[in-house]
């Protein structure tokens, strides 16, 4: 990860901490300050992405927090990639216990964490102060994935702008094909030139919001964050809200029913996998399929990749752990035991679909279920639903990861907004998607 450049290079966050206002007027220059304050300020690594664009890996940049962490519980000597940048193991869930005016308590109730990152010059005051990329610390990237895995699947890409960009490739010249000697010793400006047309989409991106009131008594148990499981803290249950809420509207979002209850199905949501599919007729009926469901999923797969341009070795299916079960249930399994004390693990772990060109992954996932309430395409939502995508083309693009901001002491609390700011695109409009409807379980 690369250093973390000084707050100076950020004029706006020593004059201005309120990202909401930005986030409420979609300009180049207020979406360039959120972006700066929330990733570049802290640090976080920018890489090219289409067009001649910048942007932050998260989804990179969280595998590698989470794995260097999980080496660090199993080897305690470990020094992890947070606590090598920034002093601490968890630095943006201390960030966010900090508060706003954190500058002004007094040493009791300073949190040393912070102050840790401060004196290592590894993070500015003001950063701190500003707002805080939550998304990105590995304890909650792992409270996260556990409630719902999606995340840990689609790439996330961060970038700045309030409309996510993306490229099309919409079509492809044929090549000049076989020639004799004396045409390829010719003139051949007069044949074809190899080239395809690509053009480029857009999407708005919107806007989850939450907030919490974060006590005292969590800010100081996790002064180190090393010894407190964060999940039962104000901020993990905000967090697994938040993956709950997400994941749901991944596969079932639909904006057209435009409910106007803030929910997934909100004017103001994004399009879901499910949607997504639908909306380019890549749905099948599967209600009558209660048997076969491996040799079916092989079968709908190869035509995906035969009649499309999507590939084996990036293409997805994701499913519900009901489902997931069904297709171990038609593979012979073999259980061995290391000794007559072992325990004795049954179950499926790694299924995938095999091919000479690749293999396709199959991943359960809990938020593929039945939901109530819902009347636009997940008024059909059901544990027999499997989706099948593109990983190359579906991605999630933010401009703001799930964040906090300070919105003042309130009491023994510091009070908090928490927001997200994003939106699900699928290069492939939709083309390289199915969503296999209500497989009989």
């Amino acid at each position: 990860m690369s250093t973390t450049p000084n707050s100076t290079q950020f004029d706006d966050l020593q004059t201005d901490r309120d990202i909401a206002a930005r986030l409420a007027s979609p300009t180049d220059d207020n979406a360039r300050t959120v972006y700066d304050t929330l990733l570049r300020a802290w640090g976080l690594p920018e890489v090219p992405i289409e067009q001649g664009r910048t942007g932050v890996p998260i989804s990179h940049i969280q595998d590698k927090l989470l794995a260097s962490h999980k080496r660090a519980e199993d080897d305690p000597d470990a020094e992890t990639r947070a606590e090598q940048q920034y002093g601490t193991r968890s630095p943006f869930a201390a960030a966010a216990a900090a508060g706003d005016g954190y500058d002004d308590v007094d040493s009791s109730d300073r949190i040393s964490a912070i102050d840790d990152m401060v004196e290592r010059a590894a993070i500015d005051k003001s950063v701190v102060g500003a707002a805080t990329p939550i998304e990105v610390d590995p304890r909650l990237v792992d409270v996260q994935r556990s409630a719902a895995p999606i995340l840990g699947i689609i790439t996330t890409q961060a970038q700045a702008g309030f409309t996510a960009q993306y490229n099309v490739i919409d079509s492809r010249n044929d090549p000049i094909g076989m020639v004799s000697e004396a045409e390829a010793a010719g003139d051949i400006s007069s044949l074809s030139e190899g080239d395809f047309g690509l053009t480029t989409e857009s999407k708005d991106m919107k806007i989850y919001l939450d907030q919490a009131r974060i006590s005292d008594y969590s800010q100081r148990a996790e002064d180190t964050l090393g010894y407190m499981d964060l999940s039962e803290t104000t901020l993990g249950q905000r967090a697994i809200a938040h993956a709950l809420f997400k994941a749901k509207q991944i596969f079932y979002g639909d904006p057209s029913v435009a409910a106007g209850d803030k929910s997934i199905e909100d004017g103001d949501a994004y399009e879901g996998i499910a949607k997504i599919a639908s909306d380019a007729g890549n749905t099948v009926d599967k209600s009558t399929k209660s048997s076969g469901f491996l040799e079916d999923l092989l079968d709908e797969v190869t035509g995906l990749v035969t009649d499309t341009g999507a590939m084996w070795d990036s293409t997805r299916v994701v499913c519900s752990p009901q489902f997931y079960n069904k297709v171990y249930d038609e593979v012979t399994p073999v259980v061995r035991l290391d000794g007559y004390d072992a325990d004795v693990e049954y179950g499926p772990n790694g299924l995938a679909i095999g091919f000479e060109q690749g293999s396709v992954q199959i991943s359960p996932c809990d938020n593929i279920r039945s939901y109530s309430g819902l009347t636009g395409v997940g008024a059909n939502s059901s544990t027999g639903d499997v989706f099948v995508f593109d990983e190359r083309a579906l991605q999630f693009r933010q401009l703001a990861p799930f964040s906090t901001v300070p919105l003042g002491r309130t009491g023994l609390a510091d009070k908090v907004a928490m927001f997200e700011y994003g939106t699900l695109i699928d290069k492939s409009q939709g083309n390289h998607t199915l969503w296999l409807q209500n497989y009989s379980l």
